[in-house]
């Protein structure tokens, strides 16, 4: 694959929509509610909070560029055929039917 020279518009954009997926309205609100209801215990809040929300979606972000995946399938396909659909099929209800869907319901 032939790589392309970046340009200062397109750091600036990947920059941004990676600011985008980091930071979104429950990453302004949740971790001043969590500091509250934590109390004293604030600092092992915050270490959890930041593992799940920067720590992951930065793993993820390196597992997708350094195997150079096009998807999850793909991400998931050298383990195997059956697990890659499995998978995937996982992740795409997480996403919809499981967690997203039933928040806007109510």
């Amino acid at each position: 694959m032939e790589s392309k020279k970046l340009t200062f518009r397109h750091y600036l954009m990947i920059g941004s929509l990676i600011f985008g997926m980091l930071f979104g309205a429950g990453n302004l609100i949740f971790p001043v509610h969590l500091g509250q209801m934590a109390g004293g215990h604030w600092l092992s809040a915050a270490v959890g909070f930041l593992a799940s929300g920067v720590l992951l979606p930065v793993l993820g972000l390196l597992a997708i560029s350094i195997t150079q995946s096009r998807g999850i399938y793909e991400l998931a396909r050298p383990v195997g055929h059956s697990y890659a659909l499995l998978f995937m099929i996982l992740i795409y209800a997480t996403i919809g039917p499981f967690f997203a869907t039933p928040r806007t319901a109510t």
